[in-house]
């Protein structure tokens, strides 16, 4: 299958190529940047990688897609961190709508037949803060995101929504929750307490810092959230959305402890306030049933061997400085 990523050489992408590439797929993306980062490096000689800003409607888009003929196109490009679409809420929903109404007009321009499959990456924090009769947290549940990026996703998966009924484009959203991975950056959440471990463990920081550990969230491994992606490509029904999750509550605080279990010496913890956020959702937690009928999805990689992995890739990237 010939695949077009967007936010390619992103913690996602990177995955998403792998997993493509593994697959036996033919993969070209595009980013910002257009290169892939050092540590992604070996995938530039597989992938090829054009640069371009999914913002900018002047952006020839259509005629990319045109020559690359791509059966399948996963949407990932984004602002994606909820904390920074509060510094920049024009900038995020430049992007995660604008971009996205950019690209799904360049696959109507483009004319491709058959029609590519588009799969449009969403989140699960537009449901904001579900009421307990709608935990765990199902598509029915009302949007109520809380925060620039959260409501910019929900308008992206209405705008693929009113395409594919105006436009009969072939367009399914998914609605991941939380994932994580060996790769991501220290600004989400458990990739900071992984680092903040491993640089505990290299005698160059006295203590993890935290904030509020009591939060409980929903966490799939990036791995399966890639999985779940392809399958979408291949199945799924145009039209519909579907939220991507484990269906399991994993308390920060327990995540900090398997990390502590796996430290070489011991790990002292601090409390900061500074790390507390203003909104702070206390409990959100997926139902993907709709996705496990549809494709037949389950998530194989345990949470334990999540944090095991990125600990790993903490220490290599504490090693490298």
């Amino acid at each position: 299958m010939r695949a077009f990523v967007t936010g390619i050489t992103g913690f996602v992408g990177g995955h998403l190529a792998e997993h493509l590439l593994a697959s036996g797929d033919q993969v070209v993306g595009v980013s910002a940047s257009g290169r892939f980062p050092d540590d992604l490096a070996a995938l530039a000689r597989e992938v090829r990688v054009e640069r371009a800003d999914l913002a900018d409607a002047e952006t020839d888009l259509a005629g990319l897609l045109a020559r690359k003929r791509p059966e399948a196109i996963y949407h990932l490009a984004a602002q994606s961190n909820p904390r920074a679409s509060v510094d920049d809420p024009r900038g995020t929903w430049a992007l995660n709508l604008g971009g996205t109404l950019n690209l799904l007009s360049a696959v109507k321009a483009a004319g491709l037949e058959p029609t590519p499959r588009v799969v449009i990456v969403g989140s699960g924090t537009c449901y904001g803060d579900p009421a307990p009769e709608f935990i765990p947290v199902s598509e029915s549940c009302p949007l109520r995101p809380n925060n620039p990026y959260a409501a910019s996703k929900a308008a992206a998966d209405l705008l693929g929504v009113q395409m594919h009924l105006a436009d009969h484009l072939d367009v399914v959203m998914a609605r991941p929750f939380n994932h994580a991975g060996p790769r991501q950056s220290p600004r989400y959440v458990l990739a900071t307490l992984a680092r903040q471990v491993a640089e505990v463990e290299a005698g160059r920081k006295e203590a993890v810092e935290v904030g509020n550990l009591d939060v409980v969230r929903d966490y799939t491994d990036v791995r399966d959230v890639v999985r779940a992606y392809r399958l979408l490509a291949l199945g799924g029904t145009p039209g519909e959305i579907y939220n991507l999750g484990s269906g399991r509550g994993l308390r920060l605080a327990d995540a900090l402890e398997t990390l502590r279990g796996l430290a070489s010496r011991p790990v002292e913890v601090r409390v900061d306030p500074a790390r507390f956020r203003a909104v702070d959702l206390p409990y959100l937690v997926a139902d993907a049933s709709r996705l496990r009928a549809a494709v037949g999805w389950e998530p194989i990689v345990p949470i334990e061997q999540t944090l095991a992995d990125m600990l790993d890739d903490a220490r290599r990237g504490v090693e490298r400085g």
